[in-house]
Parts: structure tokens; sequence; C-alpha cells
């Protein structure tokens, strides 16, 4: 069932973990699809899904987690909002939609940059119109993210640091 827009100066909630069902939509995929040996590991912890594990550089070096999104579920945005709280490493979203290279869907993905702070939790705002494009880690040329045909989203850790990661996700917004 295909979402309406959504109306421009209003967000719609996408993830939400005060919804005791939504840790159940999420899933893990490590490195070890390429042969690496990095691990990261999905927790509920109150209200929030808790992210956690060691990256290992030997290999594909990489963790990540993602859920499917309804569609039409970010029809008519323009930006991400992502409420979460981590440590000092480097984790992007990821987005995927119906483009595609060499068959397989393009991720596009930003950085998370804290824009303010609430206390522990830090909010994350992503232009969708800037988001960057790769295939296999690699950057593609790529049209524009087209909202209405997104079919994921996600986070990943691939800073290219060896170690342990900790980082909580508690809510993300698709805003007009």
């Amino acid at each position: 069932m295909s979402l309406s827009a959504i109306a421009p100066g209003t967000c719609r909630t996408l993830v939400d973990f005060g919804d005791p069902d939504e840790f159940a939509r999420w899933e893990v995929v490590n490195d070890g699809v390429m042969g690496g040996l990095s691990k990261g590991h999905i927790a509920q912890v109150g209200d929030a899904l808790s992210f956690t594990g060691t990256i290992n550089t030997d290999g594909g070096g990489f963790t990540s987690l993602r859920r499917e999104l309804s569609e039409g579920a970010m029809a008519g945005a323009r930006t991400l909002r992502i409420i979460y709280s981590g440590d000092a490493r480097t984790y992007k979203v990821t987005l995927r939609s119906d483009a595609r290279e060499r068959g397989r869907r393009i991720a596009y993905r930003a950085p998370l940059t804290p824009e303010e702070n609430s206390g522990e939790w830090s909010v994350a705002v992503i232009d969708l119109a800037r988001l960057e494009t790769s295939l296999f880690g690699r950057q593609v040329d790529a049209p524009a993210f087209a909202t209405e045909e997104a079919h994921s989203v996600g986070l990943i850790i691939a800073d290219g640091v060896d170690g342990d990661f900790a980082m909580q996700l508690k809510r993300i917004e698709a805003c007009a």
C-alpha cells in the first residue's frame, strides 16, 4: 500500500523503538559475507536499539544493520532526522531504492553528524539531496535518491579502525 507524500514542514516516523514490534524488523549484516571477521550485535534496551560489536579490518572491515520500509514511506521527504547516541566512531545511514548498478541496489549514504544534543541523545539531520552513492563500498555515479522508491534504511560502521564500537538508535523520521 502506497502512502501519500509527507506534507511540507512535517515529519513522518519511520522507526521508533518505543514500538514493541520495531526491534524484530531489523537484521545485522556482518562482513563475513566477504570473508571478514567483524561482528555486530543488536539488542533492545528500553526504548532504543543497542548496536555493539567489534570491527576487524583484516577482511571486510564493516558491520551494519537494516530494515525494510513500507512502500511510499519516504515519499516527499527532503531530510531524515536520526536520534541516536554513540561513541566517537563514525557511523553512516544507508538507504536503498530501486536504483541499480550491475544488477545490485546502490547504497545511498551519509555520515551521522550531530546537529544538536539533548542530554545523552544526538540528532543528525541528513539532507537526502546530498547522499554519497556506492556499490560494495566503491563510489558509483548514480541518479539522485528517489524517496518514493525507498526500500530500506540502516546504519553501517566501516571507518577503517579496528576495535569495539557501541551506539544506540532511538528514532528515525522522514521530513519534508
